[in-house]
């Protein structure tokens, strides 16, 4: 066999391993196995960053957002602190033009709560004042920091003031991410979320990814976290995928131990697993 057919077979078989081993997500249409992970019963529930989705409620444009003047930014309580990563205020905070913030300012703003599910001002949307001068004293030692130290989170006055520091601006994916997810999530009404009709899930696609769904749960189909279920694929949580919610069809039975799919260290049900009905359920 010459040198070109052999480079050709290698070439050919190169593409196969490839397509082999690549992601392929469900198309409109497809039926698809996911795990219940949320029940949803308030409109905040639904959204990924909630800070941020009420930073473009309340106007923030994409410009703005590309522009730098949109920075996300929190601080720690002490008080809710009960493993790595709890206890942290997380927000958006609005930036006036001509003002220069760098990571690790600490800024002053007007906050407002984007979701009443944590404590107080866990996420929020907040508008610039003032940079604020700190001491020592305004930090406490954090072993899950990479300073060894994070900055307090004071009192919240009566009309949202406080303070936060800026940890990084925001990027114009996370606008595009939450744009979309406002479209799809206009399709739910607040009656779905009352009534536990609606159920986020996950399923991997794929080697070291997986996709998230918001799925419509019919009419005498009860399911909890933790269910596996069977659906047929509308969007999904992605910026590109703008078309209707995904619509459950019916309860099965955990999928055997194959149709799992290692992702960044734990294992996702494959979104092709086998969709074997429980015996008794719709």
């Amino acid at each position: 066999m010459s040198c070109n057919r052999l480079n050709i077979a290698l070439i050919i078989v190169l593409q196969m391993t490839f397509l082999s081993s690549c992601v392929i997500m469900p198309s409109r249409g497809d039926h698809f196995v996911m795990v219940v992970t949320r029940i949803p019963t308030q409109r905040q529930h639904l959204q990924y960053h909630p800070g941020l989705s009420l930073a473009l409620k309340r106007g923030v444009t994409r410009e703005d957002v590309k522009s730098g003047r949109l920075v996300i930014s929190g601080c720690y309580d002490e008080k809710e602190i009960h493993s790595p990563g709890t206890g942290r205020r997380h927000g958006f905070s609005f930036i006036p033009e001509g003002v220069t913030i760098d990571r690790g300012d600490i800024i002053e703003i007007v906050a407002e709560e984007a979701d009443g599910t944590h404590f107080a001002y866990a996420r929020f949307f907040g508008r610039y004042i003032k940079k604020y001068n700190t001491n020592e004293t305004d930090y406490f030692p954090y072993k899950y920091s990479v300073s060894g130290k994070e900055f307090r989170c004071g009192k919240v006055s009566p009309n949202g003031v406080m303070q936060v520091e800026v940890y990084s601006t925001a990027k114009y994916w996370d606008y595009d991410l939450v744009k979309a997810e406002g479209i799809r999530n206009d399709q739910i009404g607040d009656k779905e979320l009352e009534q536990t009709r609606i159920a986020i899930g996950e399923c991997s696609p794929g080697v070291d990814s997986w996709a998230i769904w918001k799925v419509r749960i019919p009419s005498g189909l009860d399911v909890k976290v933790g269910d596996y279920i069977e659906a047929i694929a509308g969007s999904y949580e992605t910026p590109r995928s703008l078309g209707p919610i995904s619509e459950a069809v019916q309860k099965v039975a955990t999928p055997p131990k194959e149709d799992f799919i290692r992702t960044q260290g734990r294992y996702t049900v494959d979104c092709k697993a086998l969709a074997k009905p429980i015996i008794g359920e719709h």
